[in-house]
């Protein structure tokens, strides 16, 4: 008895030991685990950072911007992503998310069945086929988001902003803490200043407008802006496409896009990734709105940049830009892991300076780089 009861305290240690040791191992296991998955991320956005410079070196002659976002680990990768770029038509998306912001807050008279109705005042030139509508064409507001954002038409943008209020797309923004973009600019205005057509800017060249534009405060654009609508109320489409004929003809590419890239709206490709990644995540508005934002991004039809690259199949939600000398898209695109997950990569790229006849180097660029974030987290 005494030999046996000995032996029991023993046998009890060693099993006391056995088992501290297993846990140990599995502690340590599970340290180690969590440090690999901890920087499995920063070791592909660091990879793609690699990439995506490599791809920006031999590209040379324009300036890019790029900011990409992997949304479930928040890794970001950025090149010159902080400078505020020309936005060309980009601009369209905070304007249809301040659309449904306000709908959401239940703003009086305004649903996307309110209808608009065309003025000859509202035509504006470039994309889209509204300006060439009878005055007094009635459109849905629904109807007008669809065309400003899967056709870039400049017409219904133009509709849509005045509606919700030009200076409502910077609240947003300010609102959001995104303070390196300044939307505030219709089409048409944006246009009629760049032609000299209005008092203020008649008689000057696009580098000499560019100039005046750049010196002026926002208040002032405002006003400038305001202006020049008002004093072109009565032009004509015909006449308005004449200026823009006439002014192609004697403007070199070179004043053309000094001019283009001062009087437009601005922001900077952080500001843009971080504005769509906030649209996912559900962050701007409740699930009914981000979903209908969503899908209206998913219906582009221009499809020459994120999406050229991809592989077939692949969901994006992006909306191009492009006027002369700027290239630019802004998405979100889906990517399915070798483990079977669906994540989601928010890709922004804009290109200013595009020399005249290589904007298709410029659109590839953009796939290029967009197919590379794709891979980075596949």
């Amino acid at each position: 008895m005494q030999e046996g009861g000995g032996r029991g305290p023993a046998k009890a240690l060693q099993a006391m030991r056995k088992v501290l040791t297993s846990l140990l191992c599995l502690a340590l296991l599970s340290t180690l685990q969590a440090a690999s998955t901890a920087q499995t991320p920063p070791a592909r956005a660091q990879a793609l950072q690699a990439r995506v410079e490599a791809l920006l070196a031999r590209t040379p002659g324009m300036k890019a911007g790029v900011s990409i976002v992997h949304l479930p680990s928040g890794q970001r990768v950025e090149v010159q992503a902080h400078h505020p770029h020309p936005l060309a038509s980009v601009f369209k998306v905070p304007v249809m998310i301040e659309l449904a912001r306000q709908i959401q807050g239940g703003r009086a008279g305004l649903s996307l069945d309110h209808v608009l109705v065309l003025r000859n005042q509202d035509r504006c030139l470039g994309s889209g086929s509204l300006q060439h509508q009878p005055t007094g064409t009635r459109i849905s507001v629904r109807n007008a988001v669809e065309l400003m954002m899967t056709v870039s038409d400049n017409t219904a943008t133009d509709l849509v902003f005045e509606r919700i209020g030009t200076s409502s797309v910077n609240r947003l923004l300010a609102d959001l803490g995104l303070r390196q973009s300044q939307v505030y600019l219709k089409n048409r205005p944006a246009w009629l200043v760049s032609l000299g057509m209005g008092s203020r800017f008649r008689g000057m060249s696009p580098r000499q407008i560019a100039a005046t534009w750049s010196r002026m405060s926002p208040e002032e654009r405002h006003q400038a802006a305001r202006q020049v609508e008002t004093e072109n109320a009565s032009l004509s489409l015909a006449r308005f496409q004449a200026a823009e004929d006439a002014s192609a003809e004697r403007n070199s590419h070179a004043e053309n896009v000094a001019v283009a890239a001062a009087v437009e709206n601005l922001g900077s490709p952080s500001d843009f990734s971080a504005l769509l990644e906030r649209l996912w995540k559900g962050e701007i508005l409740d699930r009914k709105w981000t979903t209908y934002c969503l899908g209206v991004l998913s219906r582009q039809k221009y499809r020459t940049r994120i999406p050229r690259l991809l592989p077939a199949g692949t969901r994006v939600w992006h909306k191009t830009g492009t006027l002369a000398g700027i290239v630019n898209d802004a998405g979100i695109l889906e990517v399915q892991t070798r483990q079977g997950r669906r994540e989601a990569v928010v890709v922004v790229v804009f290109v200013r300076e595009v020399e005249q006849g290589r904007e298709e180097a410029a659109s590839e660029l953009i796939a290029k780089i967009a197919r590379a974030a794709w891979e980075a987290w596949r």
